[in-house]
């Protein structure tokens, strides 16, 4: 087993070490039930920036099958504005203050870098303790209902799942959500226009079913990169090896040849099947919403093993209200990989960013009006470009709406942005770039409740910049603010009085 000290990026139990030096962790000893108590508490975190609950004594949890503590709300955001991102800029080893855009920067370094291979390793304290076959029962395990309208209890709502292909040469580490419906099986969303479906669908075709794990607790980094839309054939584990830059550790299964983090937390192991279905969901979604009908018949999952540490720790993201993991990690995931995209393209983008209050729906990007200007090109080509760029790619599939601004304009403040598109953005349709007829996710409410349910929708591009800023540098107008309206020194000598005014806290300077 390896000695070298962990980082927060590669060990659950580091990141909760410093996010609780930091005021950032909350240790619930009172016992609390899994039957949407462990959600509630999550849910007002998330919604409040409080720290992390991390409930050490579930219901159930000390009987015999009981296992785990369980942890809400592992990358929400906190209320305190310069370390807002603090949880997710830990777990791909930034500091607390990064901002938004030095963590999108920090995924785009990873993408582009080498690969760094993971290390298997022969034992870790994942392994200290073993069970098999009928002795599992995940029906007495304090595994939480988290909406009073769920269809079920959800298992892995953030860890991964860990597949591979026939060949071997594809391994998988991806988050989907899954759900209990016996003592050792489990079901939840193979989608085959996604890699785990892809994979389960290659096994599939060769009348087997699929081998398979989901690690529990793994390292914050390695949660980070199963979130990710990155391309086909990407290992993730050499992913998480360039956001860490060290080796990810890994260790072989015990009922197949599946690897998993060393460094998690536990592990259930066996098979999706390939023929058998349940009928999973509803679960309260990424956009807020949940709709009580809304159930399909999904893969099921059998358990063969268990293997966890003493005393593990199970994180559940409970999606709804922004932000929540599915905003934090998911959408800004999804920037990294549009912004790349279009800075392939030799596009003039500076920035990408989804607003947590759009639901992981609104996508953001900021020009470069310099070299936008250079270009000579029309506003209506140049939106229909971007369009066409990012909606036929993998990401694309999730993103339905895209603001093009100005670089006066930061994409993560959405003051700013709402400022763009209400004063720039002309309510006609010269403003609003519909571009093709892309499949828009199935998740998202309007387009399996909307108008037209059953068709593909229509993506936009919304434009929130003036004609004039695609033809000069020098803009018309002049900025009515703080920040526009005042000679740097006068601004200065308002900042660094802030407090001898009377005013509490440090200024904000929108």
């Amino acid at each position: 087993m390896s000695t070298r000290k962990l980082s927060a990026a590669t060990s659950l139990r580091t990141f909760l070490e410093e996010c609780k030096a930091e005021g950032d962790l909350v240790e619930i000893d009172l016992e609390v039930d899994p039957h949407l108590e462990s959600g509630a508490i999550s849910r007002r975190a998330y919604e409040t920036g409080s720290p992390i609950p991390l409930i050490n004594n579930p219901k159930g949890k000390d009987g015999p099958d009981g296992l785990f503590r369980i942890l809400g709300a592992p990358v929400g955001v906190r209320s305190d504005p310069e370390t807002r991102n603090a949880r997710l800029a830990k777990s791909i080893g930034l500091p607390s203050n990064a901002t938004g855009h030095d963590i999108i920067q920090k995924l785009l370094a990873a993408k582009r870098a080498d690969p760094i291979p993971s290390v298997q390793v022969k034992d870790a304290p994942l392994k200290e303790h073993k069970i098999f076959g009928d002795k599992i029962d995940l029906l007495k395990m304090p595994v939480p209902q988290n909406h009073v309208h769920d269809g079920g209890r959800y298992f892995l709502t953030y860890g991964l799942h860990s597949v591979q292909t026939p060949d071997g040469k594809w391994v998988n580490w991806a988050i989907t959500r899954c759900m209990v419906i016996g003592k050792r099986q489990l079901t939840g969303l193979v989608d085959v226009n996604q890699d785990i479906g892809a994979i389960w669908a290659m096994w599939k075709a060769l009348g087997k079913d699929t081998p398979w794990a989901c690690a529990l607790g793994v390292p914050p980094a390695a949660a980070v990169a199963s979130g990710m839309p990155l391309p086909k054939f990407v290992n993730e584990p050499d992913y998480v090896g360039t956001l860490t830059g060290v080796p990810v550790e890994v260790i072989k299964c015990e009922t197949n040849d599946l690897v998993v983090p060393a460094q998690s937390e536990l592990v259930l192991e066996g098979v999706i099947s390939a023929t058998e279905t349940a009928m999973e969901g509803p679960m309260g979604e990424y956009h807020g919403l949940l709709f009580p009908p809304k159930k399909s018949p999904q893969p099921v999952m059998t358990v063969n093993a268990i293997t966890y540490r003493t005393n593990p720790i199970v994180p559940i993201s409970v999606a709804g209200r922004a932000p929540d993991e599915t905003h934090t990690v998911w959408a800004l995931s999804i920037c990294a990989e549009i912004l790349d995209l279009l800075q392939q393209a030799n596009l003039p983008i500076t920035k990408a960013w989804c607003p947590y209050e759009s639901q992981a729906i609104w996508y953001v990007i900021q020009v470069d009006r310099k070299r936008l200007v250079e270009m000579k090109t029309a506003p209506e080509k140049f939106c229909r470009q971007v369009g066409e760029i990012v909606f036929s790619s993998k990401p694309g599939r999730f993103v339905p709406k895209i603001f093009v601004v100005g670089d006066n304009v930061d994409p993560s403040n959405l003051r700013d942005v709402v400022w763009a598109e209400a004063t720039k953005s002309q309510p006609q349709a010269s403003d609003f770039y519909f571009v093709g007829n892309y499949p828009t996710y199935d998740l998202v409410p309007y387009a399996t409740h909307g108008f037209n349910p059953r068709g593909q929708k229509a993506k936009v591009v919304r434009l929130c910049m003036l004609p004039e800023e695609f033809e000069t540098l020098d803009r018309p107008w002049v900025e009515a603010s703080f920040r526009g309206s005042y000679p740097q020194e006068v601004k200065n000598k308002v900042l660094e009085n802030w407090q001898a005014y009377g005013f509490e806290g440090s200024p904000v300077n929108f």
